[in-house]
């Protein structure tokens, strides 16, 4: 069996370029190399909320974005996912204003899926965070999935 990962809308909107700034276009590179090189190692999954968000903005690039996912599989967002977020938001785990990020969490724990892999430093790919979404998973009976990024799933190179 592959391990799996559910990857946020971020990884695939880095998958295209996003600009001139050294850090977004480093980004940019490390997801296309792991994409390429590291990607079909991994059973991914996706969900609705993450079509959504890659449906948002340019056309065009939003049916670029479409594309690249289009054959992954979409977990569902039921009853235990929605109580999951909102136990995370009423713990202060993930902001209030924006319910996304807490389902991009929920669906990898209560799916069991092993890598959440993200480029969004700010709620979910923070170590200030990790400990403070273990404890609220454990007391939810869940395990965490690998919060990480693209990067940090690559094989090393050979030398």
């Amino acid at each position: 069996m592959k391990p799996t990962v559910y990857l946020d809308s971020t990884v695939p909107s880095y998958h295209l370029p996003q600009g001139a700034d050294p850090i977004v276009h480093a980004r940019h590179l490390l997801t296309r190399r792991w994409w390429d090189a590291d990607l079909s190692r991994f059973d991914v999954f996706v969900s609705q909320i993450v079509l959504d968000e890659l449906a948002a903005g340019d056309a065009g690039r939003a049916s670029i974005r479409l594309k690249l996912v289009e054959e992954f599989a979409i977990l569902e967002v039921d009853e235990e996912v929605e109580r999951v977020a909102r136990f995370y938001v009423d713990n202060f785990a993930m902001p209030r204003r924006d319910l996304r990020d807490a389902f991009h969490l929920a669906l990898p724990s209560v799916h069991e899926i092993e890598y959440l892999v993200t480029w969004n430093f700010a709620h979910l790919a923070n170590a200030g965070k990790r400990r403070h979404i273990d404890v609220l998973n454990r007391r939810l009976h869940l395990i965490s999935p690998v919060i990480c990024t693209p990067e940090e799933l690559m094989l090393e190179p050979e030398v």
